[in-house]
């Protein structure tokens, strides 16, 4: 029973904690509270509240409570200077797995964006040996001391020539994810340099290595449960998983829903289902899961992660960050953001575009022809510089689709060329090839003229809402004309 201790009924037995005598309470006392008790043997004493205890009464335990993860993941840290020598330490943690964060901070071409005073890191010499591979600082040669794989990396270097210093990152796992602890550690008569700049730059390279680190939105319970249905949902297309999701939802279970990692579907079906709800859409049939088509996401294997970085890059540099967020793994989710953080401060140059292949649905390719990657994406490029998107939205692969819509803006801002259509003819497609051979205003002074006359069915049907604009205001035009 929980109640305040100076509100206890008179005649309450109690015992004393020292001697377990028991006894009655007979007069509280307050300012501070004294408790008036007489003892099974007759005599009166005075007591504390800490001194005796209440029968029917709990005392709840007082103690700090210290939460597990830091605010804002911030935790201690330290810089000490005693005369030759500089020491200091700074905790940090991150809402991530120890091998992202591993990755992370083994990721050397990184450190001059989060690690104050490193410039680059280029290689030293051409050795297999990873303690040889990269120089650290400006000027000054680095070697890497200690490497225990998700435990401890360390290294010692140079920032100028009077001093030299060692750097180890020790990774912990935590509940909710992992600390690191950054110590630094140096010697000699002027190594109090090495605490120069210490509150603003040096004691928050972990605050800026956390600001790239992809973090690990799943709890430990729910993480099978999302294995298992993701396990199940790769052999769905994106209609599919939104028809799928949204007829559970309707049925009272929004876990499918929830559990979607792709933002742009999730985002999708949840508009889907307000509309259904208004009335302004019906509800979609539930898919046969038994005639989807096995594992769509094989394409993602042909791309490597540089040219899925410098990809996405793109995409985000061209105001398109839907690829870049829909990347899965999160090591080079936080590389790609690191490189972003760098063009924009102009340290590096934006990446070429890579020049990969892409896949198509069949369904859009021609029969009996066979395509080679290069050929199916100069195909979706080409049909949507024409105004037609359907080939570029009908593909699968998220970061395919999303280099080939990067292409599309940066031949719209005239920074790239169309590419080339490749030469495939056939039976099938040869009304297809006709077509093509219209230009596109060719095709505008045709429609209008068809417009002006009342005919909009072609029109009407164009895919191209640019195009369908244009040829709409240039038939009022003529309209006013006559």
């Amino acid at each position: 029973m929980s109640k305040p201790l100076n509100q206890i009924e008179l005649g309450t037995s109690c015992f004393v904690k020292e001697s377990g005598q028991p006894g009655t309470l007979q007069r509280i006392f307050y300012y501070p509270t004294k408790y008036l008790v007489k003892t099974d043997d007759g005599e009166f004493q005075y007591y504390s509240t800490h001194e005796i205890t209440f029968e029917g009464y709990d005392r709840p335990k007082t103690s700090l409570s210290i939460p597990d993860v830091p605010y804002d993941g911030v935790g201690s840290n330290y810089a000490v200077w005693v005369p030759f020598q500089a020491e200091s330490q700074v905790e940090h943690h991150f809402l991530s797995s120890k091998q992202i964060v591993w990755e992370m901070i083994t990721s050397l071409e990184l450190y001059n964006v989060w690690f104050d005073g490193i410039q680059r890191a280029i290689p030293d010499v051409t050795s297999e040996r990873y303690v040889h591979k990269f120089s650290l600082a400006p000027w000054f040669r680095c070697r890497i001391i200690t490497i225990e794989k998700e435990k401890e990396f360390g290294f010692d270097f140079q920032m100028n020539p009077f001093y030299s210093e060692y750097v180890s990152f020790k990774i912990e796992e935590s509940k909710n994810g992992v600390f690191v602890i950054c110590n630094r550690f140096s010697k000699g008569p002027l190594s109090f340099l090495a605490l120069f700049n210490w509150n603003k730059g040096k004691s928050k390279i972990l605050q800026k290595l956390a600001e790239i680190t992809p973090t690990v939105e799943l709890k430990e319970d729910d993480s099978s449960n999302v294995l298992d249905s993701s396990a199940k949902e790769p052999q769905l297309n994106r209609e599919q998983t939104i028809a799928f999701v949204v007829n559970k939802s309707l049925d009272g279970d929004n876990d499918p829903l929830n559990a979607l990692s792709d933002k742009v579907t999730r985002g999708k079906a949840k508009a889907f289902l307000v509309k259904i709800k208004r009335g302004s859409a019906e509800r979609p049939a539930m898919p046969d899961l038994s005639q989807a088509a096995p594992a769509s996401v094989q394409s993602n294997t042909e791309l490597s992660q540089e040219q899925t970085i410098a990809l996405v890059v793109n995409n985000s540099l061209d105001g398109n960050n839907d690829p870049l967020n829909a990347i899965e793994d999160k090591v080079t989710r936080g590389k790609a953001k690191a490189l972003l953080v760098k063009i924009k401060r102009g340290t590096v140059e934006r990446p070429p575009m890579p020049d990969l292949s892409s896949s198509v649905e069949p369904s859009n390719a021609p029969e009996g022809a066979e395509l080679s990657p290069d050929q199916v994406f100069a195909i979706a490029v080409n049909k949507g510089a024409d105004g037609d998107m359907e080939a570029v939205n009908a593909i699968e692969d998220r970061v395919t689709r999303g280099k080939a819509k990067a292409l599309l803006v940066k031949i719209k801002r005239g920074s790239a060329e169309v590419p080339p259509m490749p030469n495939i003819l056939s039976s099938e497609k040869a009304p297809v090839n006709e077509k093509k051979s219209e230009s596109e205003d060719e095709m505008i002074d045709r429609l209008v003229a068809a417009g002006v006359g009342g005919d909009m069915e072609e029109i009407n049907s164009l895919e191209s809402r640019v195009l369908r604009g244009k040829i709409k205001a240039a038939i009022v035009k003529a309209k006013r004309k006559k």
